[in-house]
């Protein structure tokens, strides 16, 4: 072939097409470089945003040194993850009224203005991330209180044979800031340890705001309402049994409420309602793939995080995200909710319970991270009540469905006199799939 280019020219061409690659591939270089530390910055932005929205705050130094083992303790902690061993985290929920959490006028009253414990719930994940188990502990209960340290430093008094519930506001002391609900989880935490012999890995704190925004922030929750609720005075909350979409607020007064419903001042039968409404909450997450999704997962935690007071180990993102997948597959029957079995104190039986034989059981099984028995299981994530269990409360229901306050009469079968063809609380869950 004869060339057109002459033979002088030709090496310059060479060099011009040489240099074109080169300046070609550098803007290549330069494009995905740029592209990759955009992504990064964002991610370091993002990272940041969220972790600052975290208010965790380390209880150790008010804990000291008198705890359980840990079952699973080795000579080094894994940094930032839990992989491989059974996580107990104790949730608690404040009735303090102070600021946001003023919704129902209370605030300044001398019984609400200061950081006082509502719910008390450990959550307890099995090392084989196959199963979570979550035991309420009456706040009605009489028990040893041990001495705890305030955020102060003032060393408080032992308390015996006295309400569960004192535990947190003897920590607090007569504040409502983030080091008093700290000081509070921390005193919480002892008594939990003293009463049950289960080390407490992580605390997490969620005050009335804070369980509304998470609410809302999930796009309301499916709940399915097992008897009619008429609490004009209290909480506001009027419901005719039946299937609803709760948002934040009114979530917030379901879990609230004890009179006019059931047995009235009961703490007992309101544990089955924030039992309900709990495992509402992780069905949706699930079902809108809070666990697994990173973009989800960004999107509610910017909501809700800012509610939460933790310890730092479930405050860190890191952490509480890997935490969260690998639990994500879990199904929700293998997510069972049991009530601390109990027997009228003998003090008050009217009014207080204390922790029965049965209770042994159910902490030892948390010890040695095994199932927790069938027959003090309330209900399971799904709604049903494994073989042998107390069925108490066992309604529930979650997804996305009709505005909040509408009720879904046609989840409920009807037909005086006739047994319903179907759970009305599997009804009320079952409309999403």
């Amino acid at each position: 072939m004869i060339s057109l280019v002459p033979s002088s020219l030709r090496p310059l061409a060479r060099h011009a097409a040489q240099d074109l690659a080169r300046r070609t591939g550098r803007r290549i270089l330069l494009v995905l470089l740029s592209v990759v530390l955009f992504a990064t910055s964002f991610a370091a932005i993002s990272y940041h945003d969220l972790q600052s929205q975290v208010n965790r705050i380390d209880v150790n130094d008010l804990l000291g040194s008198d705890r359980p083992t840990r079952a699973d303790a080795t000579e080094e902690a894994v940094e930032d993850s839990y992989a491989g061993r059974a996580v107990n985290i104790l949730v608690m929920g404040s009735d303090t009224r102070s600021g946001a959490n003023n919704i129902d006028g209370a605030d300044g009253t001398d019984d609400v203005a200061v950081a006082r414990s509502d719910t008390a719930m450990i959550l307890h994940v099995s090392a084989d991330r196959s199963r979570i188990e979550v035991v309420s502990i009456p706040r009605d209960t009489l028990l040893d209180i041990p001495s705890c340290t305030q955020a102060d430093g003032t060393e408080t008094y032992a308390q015996y044979d006295t309400m569960f519930n004192s535990a947190f506001s003897n920590g607090a002391g007569e504040s409502s800031s983030p080091e008093a609900v700290a000081a509070g989880a921390a005193c919480t935490i002892k008594t939990v340890e003293q009463l049950t012999g289960l080390y407490i890995d992580e605390y997490m704190v969620v005050d009335f705001s804070g369980l509304s925004t998470m609410v809302d922030a999930l796009g309301g929750v499916q709940v399915y309402v097992d008897e009619d609720i008429d609490d004009p005075d209290h909480t506001g909350l009027v419901l005719d049994a039946g299937c609803y979409h709760m948002d934040g607020m009114t979530a917030v007064q379901y879990a609230r409420v004890r009179y006019g419903v059931g047995y009235d001042g009961s703490d007992l039968n309101r544990i089955g309602r924030q039992q309900n409404l709990m495992a509402a909450m992780l069905r949706t997450a699930q079902q809108k793939n809070l666990l697994t999704s990173a973009t989800d997962l960004y999107s509610f935690a910017r909501s809700a995080l800012a509610t939460l007071t933790t310890s730092p180990g479930i405050g860190s993102l890191p952490t509480l995200a890997g935490l969260a997948q690998s639990i994500a597959s879990i199904g929700m029957g293998n997510v069972r909710f049991v009530t601390m079995p109990f027997a009228p104190a003998p003090s008050d039986p009217q009014n207080r319970v204390v922790p029965s034989w049965q209770a042994e059981a159910v902490w030892e099984a948390l010890i040695n991270d095994t199932p927790v028995p069938d027959e003090s299981v309330s209900v399971q994530g799904d709604g049903s009540v494994p073989s042998g269990g107390t069925g108490a409360d066992s309604d529930d229901g979650s997804g996305d469905g009709a505005a909040s306050g509408d009720t879904l009469e046609e989840a409920v079968p009807s037909g005086e006199g006739e047994a319903p063809a179907e759970d009305p609380a599997t009804a009320c869950y079952n409309l999403q799939q």
